[in-house]
Formats: C-alpha cells, sequence, structure tokens
C-alpha cells in the first residue's frame, strides 16, 4: 500500500514538473523509465519474457531514446504510442501482464512508471515548444499497423498472445466477441481513438501550423 502511493505521488509530480517545463525534471523522468525497463523486463524473463515484445516496453525504449537526443518523427510516433498504450493500461485495471504487488513490489512499481513516465515526457516535450506535424497520426497509425502485422506473426510462431490477437485476456475485450470479431473491434476503437487525440490535439494547438 505505502510503495502504491509513493509510485502515485512521483508520477503526479512528474506530470506537473512536465506542464511547468521544469527542465530539472528530465533527469528525473530518465530515471523513472530506465528503472521501469530494467526491474519489469527482469520480471518478464522470469515470468514470460516474450512480454519484452509489450507495446508499453517499445514506448518505453523509445521515450528513453528521445530524452537524450530529440528526434521529430520518433517523437511523433512516440506520441501517439504513449497517448494509446500507455494511458488505455492505466485505465483499464486488473491487468494480466502487471506484477503482482504483494509478491512483486519493486516491478510492480516499474509498471506503473512504465506507463506514466512516457506520458509526463511528452508532456515536457510539449512544454519545451515541440510540435506534431499535421500527418503525425497517419505516421503513427502506419507505425503502429506495421509493429501489430508483425506481433501476428510472431505469435504464430512462438504460441504468444501479444497484444491479444489471438485470444482476449480482460473481460472487457470478451464482450467484444469471439475471434476474430473482438480484434476487429479493437482496431476500430483503436482507429477512433488515434482520430480523438488528433482532434484534441489540433484543438489544443499542438499541431503545428502549415
Amino acid at each position: 500500500m505505502i510503495i502504491s502511493v509513493i509510485i502515485f505521488i512521483i508520477s503526479v509530480l512528474l506530470f506537473i514538473s512536465a506542464v511547468r517545463n521544469d527542465q530539472r525534471i528530465l533527469i528525473s523522468i530518465k530515471i523513472c523509465i530506465a528503472y521501469a525497463l530494467l526491474t519489469t523486463g527482469w520480471y518478464n524473463i522470469q515470468y514470460n519474457p516474450h512480454l519484452i515484445l509489450w507495446l508499453c516496453n517499445i514506448t518505453a525504449i523509445l521515450g528513453l531514446i528521445l530524452s537524450f537526443k530529440f528526434d521529430q518523427k520518433l517523437f511523433e510516433i512516440f506520441f501517439y504510442f504513449a497517448w494509446t498504450g500507455d494511458l488505455l493500461t492505466l485505465l483499464i485495471w486488473p491487468n494480466p501482464v502487471c506484477p503482482p504487488l504483494e509478491t512483486y513490489p519493486l516491478s510492480w512499481a516499474g509498471f506503473y512508471l512504465k506507463h506514466t513516465a512516457p506520458l509526463a515526457l511528452t508532456i515536457l516535450f510539449i512544454s519545451q515548444g515541440h510540435r506534431l506535424n499535421s500527418n503525425a497520426a497517419w505516421i503513427a497509425l502506419k507505425t503502429m499497423l506495421a509493429y501489430a502485422g508483425f506481433i501476428a506473426i510472431y505469435n504464430l510462431i512462438f504460441d504468444q498472445n501479444l497484444l491479444d490477437l489471438r485470444y482476449p485476456s480482460i473481460d472487457i475485450m470478451k464482450l467484444f466477441g469471439p475471434w476474430p470479431i473482438y480484434v476487429l473491434v479493437n482496431v476500430l476503437l483503436a482507429l477512433l481513438w488515434y482520430y480523438i487525440i488528433h482532434a484534441i490535439t489540433k484543438r489544443l494547438k499542438i499541431i503545428k501550423i502549415s
């Protein structure tokens, strides 16, 4: 219980400092992402090494790279990945791939920070003046579809269920129907969510004006 409160407070402080464009917070975000990758990676290796290819790990790695050297195209992909996978993961609990708090508290903390720290990093970049190109949503969507296609093949080869492409692992997906109907519903929801993000970023003037 104490560790969950501490991690929540840390995450809130990351967001507040990012909004205020406090440059000192960048090192804290780097540390949080690195800690998250190490602790959850250690847990994944013990539990299921294939989970290292899960989207949140890819997003965290992109964030860590960007925290050292900014790249516009990578930022746009990272932005949409974070505000899709990371945000939705935080909203949907319990999560079957989350380390148990009772037995793996450090990895649980890493899992939580792996989703909050990248989101805070996107806010920091925006606070610094970085903006998305008008085609950022399309570029990120194509990258996401390519990643999903790779994972679909990977699942077949290694008998895995990454991204829940073979069967649903959370209750809300089970409501969408059997395979492949629930997969199609997820794809449609992803398209809708990308459009919503695009609309919000446009309204907030986070998209560059050409």
